[in-house]
C-alpha cells in the first residue's frame, strides 16, 4: 500500500465535503482493488459516519431529557446527506472495481509441441514453452503489472520500480521489478520450479496456512513439491534447457517425464506397467524422435524391454 492512512483519510474527507478535484478523485479510486487499501478506506468511512451520526444525534446527559423526535427531525437533512454521500461513494467504488475487472485481459497460448516468443506492452519479453498460457491484465493506471501463468515461461522483465511485475501461478505469487527467470508450473506436474538467471525475485505461497516468503537471487532455484507441500532452495547454474530445444530430466518422477513427453511431442502416451511410476529419470535429449527418447529412457534405467513394450504412443505428430 503506497498511501498512508492519513492521506486516505484526507481524500475521504475531501470527497464528503465536495471539495475533491478530478485529479484527487482519480487518485481516490486508484488501488481500490488492493485489499489493504480497501480495508483502510472502510475503516475511515466507518469512523467518519459514526462521528457524523454522533454529532447530529448526541446522546442525552443525565440531567437532560432526551428530545429524540425533535433532534432527529432537526438533524435529518445532515444525516440523510451523509448517508447519500456514502451510498454514492459505494456506487462509485463498485463501478470502478467492475470496470477494472471488465477491462480486456490479453491471452497468449501455445499448443502441445509449440513454443512462442512475445513482447508485453511494458517492453517485458516472455518465451512460452509448449502447452502454456499467459494472461496479461491491463498495465495502464495499475499499481502492479499483473499476469497469470499456466505452464512454463521464461521472463525478461522491463525495469519499473514504481510498478512491480507480478506473476500468479497456481497458489504462488512472484513479484519482481526487473529481472530474468524461468517459471515451470504445469498443473498436472507434481512440482513447481522457479529459477533465477538475473536479478532478484520474491516468491510467496501458503504452507500449512502460513505464508512463506523467499527472496531468490541469481543462480538460485526454488522447487515446491505439491504433494508434500515441502520446498527447497538451492544453487543452480543450469541453463534454461527448453529454450535451447533440449529436454532435460534430473531425478525426475516417471509420471512427470510422461507429461513432458506428451507436451513436447504433442502425443498421448499410455503406460501399461504401473511399476514404471516408481522410477526416476536423469538424462537430456535434443533433436530426437519420441520413439528414440523412449528407447533411451529404457537404456538409461536398464529396463529397455519393459519400457519400450509398456509405453504406447497414440496420435504422434
Amino acid at each position: 500500500m503506497d498511501r498512508s492512512k492519513k492521506e486516505i483519510k484526507l481524500l475521504v474527507e475531501n470527497y464528503l465535503e465536495g471539495t475533491m478535484s478530478k485529479t484527487e478523485f482519480d487518485q481516490f479510486l486508484t488501488g481500490l482493488d488492493d485489499k489493504a487499501v480497501s480495508q483502510v478506506y472502510s475503516e475511515v468511512l466507518k469512523s467518519n459516519f459514526e462521528k457524523t451520526i454522533a454529532k447530529a444525534y448526541p446522546e442525552p446527559t443525565v440531567t437532560q431529557k432526551p428530545k429524540a423526535e425533535k433532534t432527529f427531525v432537526a438533524n435529518y437533512p445532515k444525516i440523510a446527506a451523509t448517508v447519500i454521500l456514502l451510498i454514492c461513494m459505494g456506487v462509485a467504488i463498485f463501478n470502478f472495481l467492475q470496470n477494472s475487472s471488465q477491462q480486456e485481459v490479453i491471452s497468449y497460448q501455445t499448443a502441445q509441441g509449440e513454443q512462442r516468443n512475445l513482447t508485453l506492452p511494458d517492453g517485458s519479453e516472455v518465451s512460452l514453452n509448449v502447452a502454456s498460457k499467459l494472461e496479461q491484465f491491463p498495465f495502464e493506471n495499475q499499481v502492479k503489472r499483473a499476469v497469470r501463468l499456466e505452464g512454463e515461461a521464461f521472463f525478461q522483465v522491463a525495469k519499473d520500480k514504481i510498478h512491480p511485475f507480478e506473476i500468479q501461478t497456481q497458489d504462488i505469487n512472484i513479484l519482481v521489478i526487473g529481472t530474468a527467470f524461468n517459471v515451470n508450473s504445469y498443473s498436472e506436474d507434481n512440482s513447481i520450479a522457479i529459477a533465477v538467471t538475473e536479478g532478484t525475485v520474491k516468491v510467496s505461497f501458503l504452507q500449512a496456512s502460513e505464508e512463506i516468503v523467499e527472496k531468490l537471487t541469481q543462480g538460485q532455484l526454488l522447487t515446491l513439491d505439491k504433494t508434500s507441500q515441502s520446498y527447497s532452495v538451492r544453487d543452480s547454474e543450469d541453463p534454461v534447457f527448453w529454450r535451447e530445444k533440449v529436454l532435460h530430466f534430473s531425478q525426475t518422477d516417471f509420471s512427470q517425464v510422461i507429461h513432458s513427453l506428451e507436451r513436447w511431442y504433442d502425443a498421448d502416451l499410455a503406460v501399461t506397467d504401473s511399476s514404471l511410476y516408481q522410477i526416476k529419470i536423469t538424462g537430456q535429449f535434443k533433436n530426437k524422435s519420441l520413439e528414440d527418447v523412449i528407447q533411451s529412457i529404457g537404456y538409461l534405467t536398464n529396463r529397455e524391454t519393459e519400457i519400450t513394450a509398456s509405453i504406447k504412443i497414440h496420435n504422434p505428430q
